[in-house]
């Protein structure tokens, strides 16, 4: 990559679903020459454990040290190499400490196929994940693969959606893929009223396009605009769906606070519709004009 990664952390828990998220990161890994840190996390129990007749509370931290292990031999077997870390605690908190002790520059967490009541919200512990984490964060879900040939991105003219339509470039550009960016005019009714909103919110989005235009003509990366109106995680899921867009790629706010982060966010909201692989951006670089 021109900005290369070269720290790729996994979250993991026991399962086929945390199984598959580590062989999806190794594979990444690879590709990117980076290293690679499994992190397995028991959860801190508060109950009375003799009531379940454990007398040690080591034996809860069997099935998630029994995970790594699985994942350490795999990746032997194949002749590489990967750093299994176990720690006791919230597992969300751990996880995002541990990603700051590493300088971790990318987390991949894999989560299972639900309903679409359940997914309407993400799981508390990765929903607090993308709130808190220092690095980007790649969603996984389960039966996914990890692909660069179409990216889409969702740009609005923030600092924010212009970084991760340079993130998405990059990856075009070391893979060989094509980026989609996609803006959507989304002004409520009653604004839209007013004298040169809409021309404001046009204009905005306009101009996203045409930057993220030149930032793909200058890395030789094919980009396709589009600008609709209307819900903007509506509209990019949709988008995926029609152009068969193989990774979508979205901006955050950096580390705000969960309350305010994920509820009722685009994010959120893409993640509960897709079951595409999402890119949430979460480092702010300065971006090429």
């Amino acid at each position: 990559m021109l900005n290369p990664i070269k720290n790729i952390m996994v979250a993991i828990d026991p399962g086929p679903v945390g199984q598959m998220a580590f062989r999806q990161a190794l594979r990444l890994a690879s590709s990117m020459q980076a290293k690679l840190i499994a992190v397995s996390v028991t959860p801190r129990y508060e109950g009375n454990m003799h009531r379940w007749k454990i007398d040690d509370p080591e034996e809860f931290d069997q099935p998630f040290k029994n995970c790594l292990r699985e994942v350490e031999l795999y990746t032997t077997s194949l002749g590489k190499a990967v750093t299994a870390v176990h720690r006791r605690g919230e597992p969300a908190e751990e996880i995002v400490n541990l990603a700051e002790e590493e300088g971790t520059e990318l987390l991949l967490l894999g989560y299972p196929q639900r309903s679409y009541v359940e997914r309407m919200l993400l799981g508390r512990t990765t929903a607090k994940i993308i709130g808190l984490c220092p690095c980007d964060v790649l969603m996984v879900p389960e039966n996914a693969e990890i692909n660069f040939t179409r990216i889409l991105v969702g740009v609005d003219g923030s600092p924010y959606s212009m970084a991760a339509g340079q993130r998405a470039l990059e990856l075009a550009a070391s893979y060989g893929g094509e980026v989609h960016g996609l803006a959507v005019l989304d002004v409520p009714v009653d604004r839209s009223l007013l004298y040169g909103v809409l021309d404001e919110a046009r204009h905005k989005n306009f101009t996203a396009l045409q930057v993220l235009a030149g930032q793909g003509e200058k890395l030789e990366v094919p980009l396709i605009t589009e600008l609709r109106e209307g819900s903007p995680y509506e509209n990019i899921v949709k988008y995926s769906e029609e152009k068969k867009i193989d990774l979508i790629v979205l901006g955050s706010y950096g580390r705000a606070a969960l309350h305010r982060f994920l509820i009722g966010s685009v994010v959120e909201r893409v993640a509960a519709l897709s079951t595409l692989p999402t890119l949430v951006v979460k480092q702010v670089e300065t971006v090429p004009g």
